[in-house]
């Protein structure tokens, strides 16, 4: 007979083996340098938003124009497949270069998302 004790230490178990996030799509790392006419364009923001819809993945450029995109908090990467790219001024922070509406609000960016490690480096231009 299961004692009371053994059948909550096989519910608890269970309960935390199942705590991941399983409702995650397959992501693929992707990191990359940004760069308008040549320079790094600091604190400025990228976005992927999958073709085929679901979450975005985000990421605020360091000092040199660097990223690592993150999906959700603890999660690296962006939705494997074709994603639409965008390169924005997040919300707060001040432009230090205007950013042509090619590359955000009418961007012709795309980058094709594969699983494991990926990296897109971007040369923008203003004209």
């Amino acid at each position: 007979m299961v004692s009371l004790r053994s059948l909550a230490l096989v519910i608890l178990a269970v309960a935390i083996t199942g705590c991941g996030r399983s409702d995650l799509p397959e992501l693929g790392r992707v990191e990359g340098t940004v760069t308008l006419d040549g320079k790094p364009i600091p604190n400025a923001a990228i976005g992927f938003y999958p073709l085929s819809g679901g979450r975005q993945a985000l990421a605020i450029f360091d000092q040199d124009g660097h990223y690592d995109l993150t999906f959700v908090d603890g999660y690296s990467g962006a939705k494997t497949g074709l994603n639409e790219v965008t390169v924005f001024w997040p919300d707060g922070s001040t432009p230090t270069a205007k950013i042509p509406a090619k590359y955000n609000s009418k961007t012709e960016l795309q980058f094709d998302v594969k699983p494991g490690k990926n990296t897109y480096d971007i040369a923008l231009e203003s004209k």
